[in-house]
């Protein structure tokens, strides 16, 4: 961060000198315009093009020799970074088609509209100016609350897959959301009058997005791993009793979320270590059990995550 003096100039006016590797980079000259725009504690400058113009850019990624997990982070990032046009080639197209057709299907609003023996074009027909922020928030909020609630019928009924498939739209949003702050980030003033959020805003619900997503991996998880065990009465007692508290620990802390309640948080994140002590007793109550301790780590990791989510209440 640099810094620079207000100078006087006539009676109704102040200047400042700009930084000159931003004119550089921006192809600025003597005499161009910079349009300046006001938002709560700050003035964003422009410079004399507008900063939304790369609406339309495209990415090729070559997918030889490359694993299917890299093509899919590839594929994400260049969705995340806003690409409406995401072009895949090579002589391995035709062998990974399938993948890279379930990688696309899963993100919002991005089709497969060409598609041949060595090149598949995806499109994005997303107007990122229309995606508001909170409403997915709470679409995350809702179907991890509902994947939380069933893990505790699971003994009843085999809803494993149904919460995986869930998973899977939990992390659709947060690709989304990742992309949506992105934007608002680069574009300070549009996401300030269109959706009223700052940058600090913007990076509490980053950190909020991100432990949404892990609280659903865990929830997927978890559930996978109650479907391989032989659970006994006393060890079916003891998981309900941690994920009840799990589950309501997840509704306190979204609730402190939307309503700004920094004290409801901080009693949210004080029953942090009853949380953990519950799942050692299972594991010390319950270790001769197959994958007890694996079903363990998940379910800390998931009390982890409920209450980082705290942090964002009370620290942004």
């Amino acid at each position: 961060m640099e810094y620079r003096k207000l100078i006087s100039f006539g009676k109704s006016s102040f200047v400042i000198s700009i930084p000159k590797p931003w004119i550089r980079r921006n192809s600025l000259n003597k005499g161009d315009t910079i349009y300046v725009e006001e938002v709560p504690g700050k003035l964003i400058l422009y410079p004399n093009k507008s900063h939304d113009e790369n609406q339309d850019k495209e990415i090729t990624i070559d997918v030889n020799k490359k694993s299917i997990r890299q093509i899919q982070r590839e594929i994400v990032s260049a969705y995340i970074r806003n690409y409406k046009t995401i072009t895949l080639k090579g002589d391995e197209i035709k062998d990974k088609a399938k993948d890279i057709q379930h990688i696309t299907q899963n993100l919002i609003a991005l089709e497969v509209m060409e598609q041949t023996s060595n090149r598949i074009v995806a499109k994005d027909f997303l107007d990122m100016k229309e995606t508001e922020i909170n409403p997915l928030i709470k679409k995350m909020d809702i179907i991890i609350k509902s994947m939380l609630s069933d893990c505790k019928l699971l003994f009843k009924n085999n809803l494993h897959e149904n919460i995986e498939h869930r998973d899977n739209d939990v992390n659709k949003l947060a690709f989304l959301l990742y992309r949506a702050i992105k934007y608002g980030l680069e574009n300070p003033s549009f996401i300030n009058k269109k959706q009223n959020l700052v940058s600090n805003d913007l990076i509490g619900i980053w950190w909020i997005t991100y432990n949404l997503e892990a609280i659903g991996d865990e929830t997927k998880r978890i559930a996978r791993y109650v479907t391989k065990m032989n659970f006994s009465k006393e060890m079916k007692k003891d998981f309900l009793k941690i994920m009840l508290d799990l589950e309501q620990n997840m509704a306190e802390i979204m609730r402190a979320y939307y309503k700004n309640d920094s004290q409801l948080a901080h009693a949210v994140h004080e029953k942090k270590r009853e949380n953990v002590l519950l799942c050692e007793e299972f594991y010390l109550n319950h270790h001769k059990s197959r994958w007890s301790g694996y079903l363990v780590n998940h379910m800390k990791s998931l009390s982890i995550g409920i209450h980082n989510i705290g942090r964002s209440v009370y620290q942004y």
